[in-house]
C-alpha cells in the first residue's frame, strides 16, 4: 500500500471539514419544509419590549406558531459585547436583531438565509431599497426587520419669527436661513442656533447626517470590487465629475462651525443639538423617526414639525440614512429552523404591518399600506423610509473613529476637505483589507 504523503493529508482534512460544514448548513434548514413545528424561539434586540410583544400577542391570535416566541429587550450600551460572548460559548439566542451598522462584527457568526429559501427576486420587489445591503451572492445576512430614517425636526416658531413660512426642502436653503435664525452676543458666542451642523462631539447622528450628504452627492462608501467582494469606493470621484462628492459634502457641514462665514450657527461650546431643540434654543435638528415620542415628551410646549431630510437641488433621486435593522440567525442557535420560520413571518406582510402600527416606525416592506391622513409625522416617516439608504459598516467604532477625524480635521484648520477626505479614504480602504 503506498504510503499518504502530507500534501494529499491536507487535503483530505479540509475536504472533511468543508463536508461537515456543509452538512451542517444544510441540515439547520433541512428540516423546514417537511416539519409542522417550530418550537421554542429565543429573540434577542435593543427594541422596546412591551411594542414587540404586542406584536408577537397580535400574530399569536391567528399563528399557533408564536405560542412559544420568546423576545428580550437588552441595553444598548452592553447589546453587541453581550450577544458576541453569548454566540461564541454558545448560550446565544434563536434570532437577534442586527443593525446595517453592526454587521461587519456578526457578518461571521450568523446562518445566511440560502435564496432558495427566499428568493432574490421575492426579497427585491417585496421590501425597501436599504434592505438589499443584506444580501450576498449566497442569500441574505439578515431579514428585514424595522427601518428608523433620519428625518428633519424644525421649530415652528422659530421658523416663522424669522419670516420663514415652509421648512428647507434643499440643503443650500440652510446657508441663507443661518443669518436669519442665528443669534450671537458681544463675544460671538451662539445664544439661538439655526441648525447643528459642523462639529462631531455634540450634533446628535452626525455620522448619519454626514452619511446622507455622501449618498446624496453620489458617494455610496462602500460598494463591491470586480469579484463582488464588498470594498470601500469612500473619496472616489465619478468621470467628469467637477469636484470629488465627498469633497463638497463634508466642505458644507463644516461650513456651519466656520465664524468667518455668514452661515455659522454652531459650536463645540453648546450643548448636545438635541438638548438645544427641546429648549427651543435650535430652529432645525436632524434626528431618527424614534426621536419623536422623546422630543415631545421632553417638552409637551414644543411647537415643532416634521419634514423630509433636504436634498441636493436639482438631483432627480432622494435619499436619507437609514438605520436598517434585521433578524439574523447566529450560527450557535439551538433551534435554527423554527428560528428561520419566525424571521420570515415576522419580515411578512402582516407583521410588518402589526410593527408599524406598534412602534410609529415605517414598514420595511413596500407592499404595506398605512392610513396617514390624520398623522402628518407619520406620512413623513413612512416617506423617509421609501428613500433610505445604508451601507455595510466593517467596524463601528472604527468608522466613529474616521468620521469624527475626518470632521475635527477640518474645523480645526489641519486639513482642507480635500485632504481630509483623502486621509479618511485610506483608512476605509485599510479596514476592507
Amino acid at each position: 500500500m503506498k504510503s499518504v504523503s502530507a500534501f494529499q493529508i491536507i487535503v483530505i482534512t479540509v475536504f472533511v471539514v468543508l463536508t461537515i460544514a456543509g452538512v451542517g448548513v444544510f441540515a439547520a434548514f433541512g428540516g423546514i419544509s417537511g416539519g409542522t413545528s417550530v418550537g421554542a424561539v429565543t429573540i434577542w434586540g435593543t427594541q422596546d419590549a412591551q411594542a414587540i410583544d404586542g406584536v408577537l400577542q397580535t400574530l399569536r391570535t391567528n399563528d399557533k406558531s408564536f405560542q412559544e416566541v420568546t423576545y428580550v429587550q437588552a441595553d444598548p450600551v452592553k447589546y453587541q459585547a453581550s450577544l458576541v460572548n453569548a454566540i461564541a460559548s454558545g448560550r446565544s439566542p434563536d434570532l437577534f436583531m442586527m443593525s446595517v451598522e453592526q454587521m461587519g462584527v456578526f457578518a461571521d457568526k450568523i446562518i445566511t438565509v440560502p435564496y432558495n429559501k427566499v428568493s432574490q427576486s421575492t426579497y427585491t420587489n417585496s421590501y425597501i431599497d436599504e434592505a438589499n445591503v443584506f444580501l450576498n451572492s449566497a442569500g441574505a445576512w439578515a431579514l428585514p426587520f424595522t427601518v428608523d430614517p433620519l428625518v428633519m425636526y424644525f421649530n415652528r416658531d422659530l421658523l416663522s419669527s424669522a419670516g420663514v413660512s415652509t421648512a428647507p426642502r434643499y440643503w443650500n436653503e440652510l446657508l441663507s436661513l443661518a443669518p436669519k435664525i442665528t443669534s450671537l452676543d458681544s463675544s460671538q458666542n451662539v445664544r439661538r442656533s439655526a441648525v447643528a451642523l459642523g462639529t462631531w462631539s455634540n450634533v446628535n447622528n452626525a455620522k448619519a447626517i454626514l452619511s446622507s450628504l455622501f449618498m446624496q452627492a453620489g458617494d455610496p462608501i462602500v460598494g463591491r470590487d470586480e469579484q463582488g467582494n464588498l470594498a470601500s469606493v469612500f473619496g472616489s470621484a465619478p468621470p467628469g465629475a467637477a469636484e470629488n462628492p465627498a469633497q463638497s459634502a463634508l466642505r458644507f457641514y463644516t461650513e456651519f462651525a466656520n465664524p468667518s462665514k455668514t452661515s455659522y450657527s454652531w459650536n463645540r461650546s453648546l450643548p448636545t443639538s438635541v438638548q438645544a431643540f427641546v429648549g427651543g434654543d435650535l430652529a432645525i435638528y436632524f434626528g431618527f423617526a424614534s426621536e419623536l415620542g422623546t422630543i415631545a415628551k421632553q417638552n409637551p410646549n414644543l411647537h415643532f414639525g416634521v419634514a423630509l431630510l433636504p436634498q441636493l437641488q436639482g438631483s432627480s433621486v432622494q435619499v436619507t440614512y437609514g438605520l436598517l435593522t434585521g433578524l439574523a440567525i447566529p450560527r450557535s442557535a439551538r433551534n435554527p429552523q423554527g428560528a428561520l420560520v419566525i424571521a420570515q413571518k415576522l419580515s411578512s406582510q402582516a407583521a410588518a404591518q402589526a410593527l408599524a402600527v406598534s412602534t410609529g416606525l415605517p414598514p420595511v416592506r413596500r407592499d404595506v399600506a398605512l392610513d396617514t391622513s390624520a398623522n402628518a409625522a407619520a406620512q413623513v416617516f413612512v416617506q423617509s423610509g421609501l428613500i433610505a439608504r445604508g451601507w455595510f459598516d466593517p467596524n463601528q467604532g472604527a468608522t466613529d473613529g474616521i468620521f469624527k477625524a475626518m470632521i475635527e480635521s477640518v474645523t480645526t484648520g489641519k486639513s482642507d476637505p480635500a485632504q481630509a477626505v483623502s486621509d479618511a479614504a485610506q483608512a476605509f480602504t485599510a479596514l476592507f483589507q
